[in-house]
């Protein structure tokens, strides 16, 4: 009998990849229903990403293994992008929990912030910073993706004093986490994703943030409005991918103040024309952009009223 057989453990593939490609490759993975991976970005050299994949060898066989493989390849050919090298590899069962920690360091962004893995210690070099603790396990990226260092360059660069904030799309939590460091009121985070409420409630306890101050729901738009219980927030984080936030947006005037913001990010670079045009379409209009690489992030606040226009709505006259 073949030894493969006798003992379950783990095929590892390894693939060298653009960071372009982190947040596509984590939704892709997640709608595949695999979790056990990492990307790791080397500081030096953030053009590339590793890559790696852990597969339960009694659950995958080879042409399972090989689909998976072509289906990241594809994925990355949609954004013209390409999969520079991949190497499968057997390790044991009680390998990969702990493996993917070592793709891991210290990361700073911006002038002032450090993202810092809770089983490391703070490099003495970055004593000056603000630091967020995060565990993301597996199945989340390191926040070295450009979207997700847009977001966080853009909270550095406005800190949220004593705002009300929210995050659609929380993943980790970081963005939400990011925000109460840097001053925020308090943060509603939500996901459809439930690993990802448990992460964020996990991270939240490793920064020593209460549920009063940071509160994570499974779900969407509307459970951010039906927990609002009848506020509204001033600032709303959404880095997500762009069709999700044309779905969403139309009810962002639910969830927003009057004088509020929003953070978009997630997007390309040529897909600010187009989004851009659907939000002036329903109220809401461009205050800043940024871009990084391919990717952009918008700051959008509600439209003015035009002018000489006069809302009668309810409108009542006595005769």
């Amino acid at each position: 009998m073949n030894i493969d057989t006798l003992k379950i453990f783990w095929w590892k593939l390894e693939l060298i990849v653009s960071n372009q490609l982190e947040e596509s490759l984590i939704w892709k993975l997640n709608s595949l229903a695999i979790n056990r991976f990492a990307i790791s970005v080397d500081p030096k050299e953030r053009s590339q990403a590793l890559l790696i994949i852990w597969l339960p060898s009694n659950q995958y066989s080879e042409k399972d293994r090989n689909n998976i493989e072509t289906s990241l390849i594809e994925l990355a050919e949609i954004f013209q992008e390409s999969i520079s090298r991949s190497k499968w590899e057997k390790v044991q069962d009680e390998d990969w929990s702990s493996s993917w920690k070592k793709h891991w360091g210290p990361d700073p962004v911006g002038n002032r912030l450090l993202i810092l893995p809770s089983w490391l210690k703070c490099p003495a070099k970055y004593s000056n910073r603000t630091v967020v603790h995060l565990d993301p396990g597996s199945a989340f990226g390191t926040g070295s993706h450009p979207t997700t260092r847009l977001c966080l360059e853009a909270l550095e660069r406005n800190p949220p004093l004593n705002l009300q904030v929210a995050d659609v799309g929380c993943g980790s939590g970081i963005l939400g986490l990011t925000a109460l460091s840097l001053g925020a009121k308090e943060v509603l985070a939500v996901d459809i994703d439930p690993l990802s409420v448990s992460s964020s409630l996990k991270n939240a306890g490793l920064n020593y943030f209460s549920e009063n101050r940071f509160k994570v729901l499974n779900g969407s738009i509307d459970t951010l409005k039906n927990n609002l219980n009848g506020s509204l927030i001033d600032l709303l984080l959404c880095n997500i991918l762009f069709h999700v936030i044309k779905e969403i947006a139309p009810g962002f005037d639910r969830v927003i103040s009057p004088n509020g913001q929003a953070i978009l990010s997630g997007l390309l670079v040529d897909q600010i024309e187009d989004i851009t045009g659907f939000l002036g379409q329903i109220g809401w209009q461009v205050d800043a952009s940024y871009q990084q690489e391919k990717w952009a992030l918008l700051y959008i606040k509600r439209s003015p009223p035009l002018a000489g226009f006069v809302h009668k709505k309810n409108l009542s006259i006595d005769r």
